[in-house]
């Protein structure tokens, strides 16, 4: 036995262990969608990116990847937990393989003029302290703020669970929950730090994605006002209007 609801209804009452559980049960499956829908995007950019086109639109494309995922890991969890916590392994190992082709692949670029038109120019202290004052901007029509793009952080605080969702397989669940959710938050939070400090030191805000040898620091980011509704259709380059920044940044390497 383990996890979330089975501690607490255990230490405080069926009552609260079956209300909590409930919503932690939600968060969960929204947790999941989303988790899934970030990589069936990312997987379709990727397959775009090496010219392996999909027969449909992008759309269509993230609605066939993201039910493929989901049908493997309902796979997963029916086979039994033993087999869930085995993936959960591999799955760290892929995860921190990632993170490290995130951070080499910053030091590596731009590996061509293409790159630095679509707005990797690399370490540069010029852009890093251009980038460290806000600039929302208008997306669909509305003007965001700092609650509106929160939830770009919110996926660092979903997973500190994870160790007391197998506590029934913890030698000493005791100390190893407290232990490990502590560091879980720890880890993650300066994970995202470090990887949005890497992001903003290395890739401009706008960029158009076009090219000029005689005036490269003018051309490739000659775009409209933050505050014109549609600067969109003209930059799609750029941390503030390309949602693959991390993934082109991990293929400057390969």
């Amino acid at each position: 036995q383990g996890g979330t609801y089975y501690m607490i209804s255990r230490s405080l009452g069926p009552e609260f262990g079956a209300s909590i559980g409930l919503i932690f049960a939600v968060a969960n499956a929204i947790a999941v969608a989303m988790y899934t829908v970030g990589f069936a995007e990312s997987l379709v950019d990727l397959l775009k990116s090496l010219n392996t086109y999909v027969v449909v639109d992008d759309g269509h494309s993230v609605r066939i990847i993201g039910s493929v995922a989901i049908v493997i890991l309902t796979c997963i969890v029916v086979v039994g937990m033993e087999w869930e916590a085995t993936a959960q392994v591999g799955l760290l190992f892929i995860l921190l393989a990632a993170m490290a082709d995130f951070v080499v692949g910053s030091f590596m670029g731009p590996n061509g003029p293409e790159e630095t038109s679509k707005g990797f120019v690399g370490y540069n202290a010029s852009v890093f302290l251009e980038n460290l004052s806000p600039e929302y901007t208008f997306y669909n029509g509305e003007r965001q703020s700092f609650f509106s793009v929160f939830s770009i952080f919110f996926p660092a605080a979903t997973g500190i669970l994870a160790g007391a969702n197998i506590s029934g397989d913890l030698a000493d669940p005791q100390a190893a929950i407290p232990k490990g959710t502590l560091l879980a938050i720890v880890v993650t939070t300066v994970s995202y730090l470090i990887f949005a400090l890497i992001a903003g030191a290395t890739v401009v805000r706008d960029a158009t994605g076009n090219w000029n040898e005689t005036d490269w620091n003018v051309t490739f980011r000659d775009c409209p006002s933050p505050f014109n509704t549609s600067k969109d259709d003209l930059c799609q380059w750029g941390l503030q209007n390309s949602f693959q920044v991390c993934c082109n940044l991990q293929l400057m390497q390969q």
